[in-house]
């Protein structure tokens, strides 16, 4: 192989590579140990794990990844081996249990968002945002994408990633006093380009924001049609579905989210689940693939796969998208807990998550030197203005059993005083109370 490319040795492959990265001696590893002696090792550092889920007093993190409830049924079911060790299908037809739970999950996500078709799932939510980016890029043939500042920062940075490569241009639309998008500073935005926003792909809004804010889609959305005939991309909460507007009955044309809050634990940060949903007339250029109806030569019901666009099957080059696989085992297990909790339970799990997240808000705020960063809607996650640095209350809580919420600065959304705190339906009036009670004594 050397010889065929030209090269002397290993050596002079890698010369190009700086002094400092190459290996010079032996890997710095610890000398070998006896199997039991090694898993006593492993275990006493697993033992040091404290994780979220099973905080002391609570874990009040957010910003994407929540600590909900998730039905013993839901577990049970998916971790049965046929489940566990199924890959993405191949010869997809020979796999009709998969495709089936696949159709199943495709329908529920389409129920939930308002939407006429899902796919069968992405890698995340960060990365189902880029690809309705890329898609609307390719869908209207413009170079212009807006995204409002109240977008997680994860999944602006991963379109910024896409599209560094691309001739397409990347803007922001910064928040506004009260934590949303306002109309005006989005008709500004869109009048800014060529032919007052004829030249733009798509606007991209997250509601519940960043902030947990509540945006205006309907109005956003409705401004982004009428002045271009550009794509509205809704990012979107699961859970909040179960209580505020969905997508499809706001205007979006694409629906994208992350899948974690439907049955997937905190897990250490994945693997998570990537949701998108679009309309009809956009199916053709929808990434991922898309699970079929249909009926065998006897006539009886089957399940396929409809427009494959992964590159590794029939449309090479032409493929709408380079992901080359889906969640399977997550999106099952969204589907599981969707089965589990049903449209009612779904709602119940909202309502509680709204309502003791503004209890916990209007707590918080009755004390000295706390106060809410924004006015207005939320949903179940909301930004406070601390006496003291959160990096001290995140510290303090740690020590204390409690996990109090994440740090806006290192988050990228705010100052070093600002807090980010989300309260889903599994946090209690006690562990709210041991929050409240935290704050209180550092001001």
């Amino acid at each position: 192989m050397l010889g065929t490319i030209g090269v002397a040795d290993i050596d002079a492959l890698y010369r190009s590579l700086p002094e400092r990265y190459r290996l010079t001696g032996e890997l710095n590893l610890p000398p070998a140990e006896a199997e039991l002696d090694l898993r006593r090792a492993l275990n006493a550092r697993a033992a040091a794990n404290r994780p979220a889920a099973e905080a002391e007093h609570g874990a009040f993190l957010g910003a994407g990844a929540y600590d909900h409830f998730i039905p013993a049924a839901v577990d049970a079911l998916a971790s049965q081996g046929a489940f566990v060790t199924a890959y993405t299908p191949y010869q997809a037809e020979a796999s009709q249990g998969s495709l089936q739970a696949f159709f199943e999950f495709q329908t529920m996500i389409c129920r939930l968002t308002g939407m006429e078709v899902a796919n069968a799932s992405l890698y995340d939510g960060a990365t189902a945002v880029a690809e309705a980016v890329i898609m609307s890029l390719k869908a209207t043939g413009r170079r212009r994408v807006i995204i409002a500042g109240t977008v997680h920062p994860h999944y602006r940075a991963v379109v910024r990633t896409y599209l560094a490569d691309l001739a397409a241009t990347f803007e922001e639309v910064e928040p506004g006093p009260n934590g949303t998008i306002t109309d005006t500073d989005l008709q500004a935005a869109l009048e800014a380009g060529k032919d007052g926003g004829n030249d733009v792909a798509c606007v991209v809004v997250q509601s519940p924001n960043i902030f947990g804010r509540v945006e205006s889609w309907s109005s956003l959305f409705a401004m982004t049609h009428a002045q271009t005939d550009a794509l509205a991309v809704s990012v979107f909460n699961p859970i909040a579905c179960g209580l505020l507007p969905l997508p499809g009955s706001c205007g979006a044309d694409i629906a994208v989210a992350e899948g974690q809050p439907l049955g997937i634990p905190l897990q250490f940060g994945g693997p998570y689940l990537g949701l998108f949903a679009t309309r009809r007339k956009l199916m053709r250029k929808m990434p991922g693939r898309l699970i079929g109806q249909t009926v065998d030569a006897e006539g009886q019901r089957a399940y396929c796969l409809t427009l494959q666009t992964r590159e590794q099957h029939i449309r090479g080059a032409k493929a709408t998208s380079n992901v080359c696989t889906n969640q399977g085992l997550l999106a099952l297990r969204a589907a599981m807990y969707l089965a589990a909790v049903g449209p009612e339970g779904l709602r119940e799990t909202a309502e509680q998550c709204y309502h003791r997240a503004h209890h916990a808000a209007a707590k918080i705020a009755d004390l000295p030197g706390y106060f809410l960063s924004f006015d207005g809607p939320f949903f179940h996650e909301f930004l406070v203005n601390c006496p003291v640095p959160a990096a001290q209350l995140i510290d303090a809580g740690r020590a204390a059993g409690v996990m109090p919420g994440l740090d806006g600065s290192a988050l990228g959304i705010g100052s070093a005083d600002q807090l980010l705190i989300a309260v889903t339906e599994k946090r209690t009036a006690a562990q709210i109370d041991q929050l409240v009670n935290l704050l209180r004594a550092h001001h």
